[in-house]
């Protein structure tokens, strides 16, 4: 079965994200990261695989399982066969996984060394970063802004791992421990459920945790325990089978006092999955996923956090209630191209204290087919967002509306892209507000050309009441640097990135330049902005 996914949509299959502007920019940059250093799963161990954030704890076992009886995985469709894979998820991950394999596995280890150092000025200020491999060995994190952070990961001969300096822990379904992105809604039926990575090394500017970080992955399970400089204790001990998984995470110290169990159980095409937790008060979270066949998947999700439920350093399913104060139903369901999701939320200390927004509904109905004609591909989009929200006005309630409508066009021809989004927005009793970008561009096709160019071009306008109606959209930005800008009054932008990248053996140099324009109407008062920025990075 011959399957095509982009870079794009695999980063939003794995991340579960609906489009680029419901993603974080740490984890976009993760998964370029990635891209442009793959993780090669034949000879990477437990912890390793584990740290990239690619595999739930299910799929690692299955996966070390699956090498242990039939020797090292030599093809994405084969990987496509392993249990916890399947070959749409296999296309995906193999933008990010390499398949070098020593036979008999394990007999010898990976041991070249890679680095990378960035470094990025956009006239009011200069930030860098460096990052360095011994193979499957170890990683070196460092990154300096307004301050400088870093860590080193260590990954021994048996499956463990030792972090020292900054990491993320994602644990569980992120109910009481998850760092830094969390989707805040449900745009697909991926968004429903998260896979864990655990505790892993960072080189964010602005990490969620800094201190010492260890973990070990054992044939049915695995543990992890941290301790950041502040004084909190957190960890995580999971019992790993074949359909499956059950782990307990704890956290305790100034940032927060808690516990919680998490599961996921697969029952041929049905699968469960949730977390318990309890912080100063009980909260859970509970879903459940039918996939029957290729394609095709309907999930059902039910969360309850409760006012008094206390946990900072939460991530839960849905981030816009702060893993507080919310009970909330959500189902989905995907049928190839097309996706449909709703979801309702009710705030039962809003409600109490008379407050706006105590009640919300959102759905999203996308549909996104792909079609080829020689060498032009074509893929255009619709998407549709509905939201309500219920506010008290006096003895009866207040329903403020929002509609979204997003239509984008993308083809390509060998190097040349195009792009036409048209999004129209209805906020309220406010005036339709709409924007719309046309971006041309061209980029050598040949990802082992040692002269690479690129070159992308985009005009915005944007019209709309105010800053209530405001508008997102992604745009190219330098590598490392995701964009998401709001638009909204009346606006008018001009961009373009260029990018060259040379190599010369195994070094490669790469120059990108970024230069943006935005006016106002002269009626807002602010005068027009601009912007260059400008990168170079070294890899060895």
């Amino acid at each position: 079965m011959n399957i095509l996914i982009t870079l794009t949509e695999a980063i939003l299959l794995l991340s579960g994200a609906g489009s680029l502007e419901e993603l974080g920019a740490e984890e976009y940059e993760r998964y370029c990261a990635l891209a442009e250093h793959p993780l090669c799963i034949n000879l990477a161990s437990s912890a390793r695989l584990g740290s990239s954030g690619l595999f739930s704890s299910y799929q690692i076992a299955s996966l070390q399982n699956y090498k242990e009886e039939s020797g090292d995985i030599l093809s994405i469709s084969e990987l496509g066969t392993v249990p916890g894979f399947t070959p749409e998820l296999a296309t995906a991950l193999s933008y990010f996984i390499s398949l070098e394999s020593h036979s008999p596995p394990g007999a010898r280890r990976h041991r070249k060394i890679r680095q990378e150092a960035m470094v990025r000025s956009s006239g009011k200020d200069i930030c860098g970063k460096y990052h360095a491999e011994a193979g499957e060995r170890a990683e070196l994190w460092l990154s300096a802004r307004e301050k400088f952070s870093g860590a080193l990961a260590i990954y021994g001969k048996r499956p463990w791992k030792l972090i020292l300096g900054d990491f993320n822990a994602r644990m569980g379904q992120g109910l009481l421990l998850w760092s830094s992105f969390s989707l805040s809604g449900f745009s697909t039926t991926d968004a429903f459920s998260k896979n864990a990575s655990g505790l892993s090394g960072t080189g964010s500017w602005v990490p969620s945790w800094r201190g010492m970080a260890s973990g070990y992955c054992g044939r049915s399970w695995q543990a992890s325990l941290a301790a950041g400089i502040d004084g909190t204790l957190l960890g995580s001990a999971s019992l790993l089978g074949n359909s499956g998984n059950l782990g307990a995470n704890f956290i305790y110290g100034p940032r927060g006092k808690g516990a919680s169990l998490d599961w996921k159980k697969s029952f041929g095409h049905l699968s469960c999955f949730g977390e318990a937790a309890f912080a100063a008060s009980p909260a859970g979270v509970l879903g459940i996923r039918w996939d029957p066949a290729y394609k095709l998947s309907t999930v059902l999700l039910a969360r309850y956090y409760p006012p008094e439920y206390q946990a900072p350093m939460a991530g839960a399913v849905r981030s816009g209630s702060k893993s507080r104060d919310e009970a909330g139903i959500a189902a989905g369901i995907r049928l190839s191209w097309f996706s449909a999701t709703a979801d309702m939320a009710f705030h039962p200390e809003r409600w109490k204290q008379h407050s706006k927004n105590y009640q919300q509904f959102k759905s999203v109905v996308s549909a996104a087919p792909q079609f080829t004609s020689g060498r032009w591909s074509f893929s255009p989009s619709v998407r549709w967002t509905e939201r309500m929200q219920l506010s008290p006005e006096g003895e009866a309630f207040r329903a403020a509306w929002r509609n979204d409508l997003r239509c984008d066009l993308k083809a390509s021809l060998s190097g040349l892209q195009g792009a036409l989004r048209v999004n129209v927005l209805q906020t309220g009793e406010l005036r339709p507000g709409g924007l719309a970008y046309l971006e041309l561009g061209y980029a050598t096709p040949s990802d082992t050309a040692r002269l690479r160019l690129s070159l992308h071009i985009r005009g915005t306008i944007c019209s709309t009441d105010g800053w209530e109606s405001r508008i997102y959209a992604y745009e190219r930005n330098l590598p490392g640097c995701f964009s998401v800008p709001a638009w909204y009054g009346r606006m008018q932008g001009l961009s373009a990135v260029a990018g060259v990248k040379y190599r010369r053996k195994r070094i490669r140099h790469q120059f990108d330049l970024r230069a943006g324009l935005v006016r106002y109407a002269r009626e807002t008062g602010k005068a027009p902005r601009a912007e260059i920025k400008f990168q170079y990075s070294l890899k060895l």
